[in-house]
């Protein structure tokens, strides 16, 4: 049995006099030691709360986080502890907005490079020129009849372009061709 401090803090909280043995090894020593261990898991715990309050932080609280902030979306995947903090507190800190560049950043932080540009079909088409590679099969008699002729394998970048687009936007991709 060895000593914990919120064993002394207990000992220490008793009166003074020749009835209250404060001996570590004593009956109320033993009982101090007995009730210390739950005061420090209650006080780690209360440590780690403070943690809690933010998502690049949370460990208990990470899930609830989570939920809070729409996650895991089409963007994110289940992966470590680590990574899912990050994209949580990536997703706290965003802040959107209406205008191309936020766009065009947006995707530049999954690693994809566009420009969008508008379309002549009318002022709620914008046309997104993809500008890097993109891979892609072709489509076969296997395939849907409604499947296109060529499919891209994109779709973090649409379906992050249509999360958050305004309701009445409509995207029209334009893949490079690579043949």
């Amino acid at each position: 049995m060895t000593r914990s401090p919120y064993q002394g803090v207990f000992l220490a909280l008793l009166p003074t006099g020749k009835a209250w043995n404060k001996q570590p090894y004593g009956t109320l020593g033993r009982l101090s030691w007995a009730l210390s261990d739950s005061v420090e898991q209650a006080d780690s715990t209360a440590t780690q709360l403070l943690k809690e309050r933010f998502p690049s932080t949370a460990v208990m609280l990470l899930e609830d986080w989570e939920n809070f902030l729409g996650l895991p979306d089409c963007t994110s995947e289940s992966g470590t502890m680590r990574e899912r903090q990050s994209v949580a507190a990536n997703k706290m800190r965003m802040v959107g907005s209406l205008n191309r560049r936020f766009y065009e950043w947006l995707v530049a932080q999954y690693g994809y490079r566009v420009r969008l540009t508008d379309s002549d079909e009318g002022q709620y088409t914008t046309v997104v020129n993809v500008l890097n590679s993109v891979t892609y099969r072709n489509a076969t008699v296997l395939d849907n009849v409604l499947t296109p002729l060529r499919v891209y394998d994109s779709g973090a970048l649409e379906c992050l372009l249509e999360k958050y687009k305004p309701a009445h936007q409509i995207y029209k991709f334009i893949y490079p061709d690579e043949d």
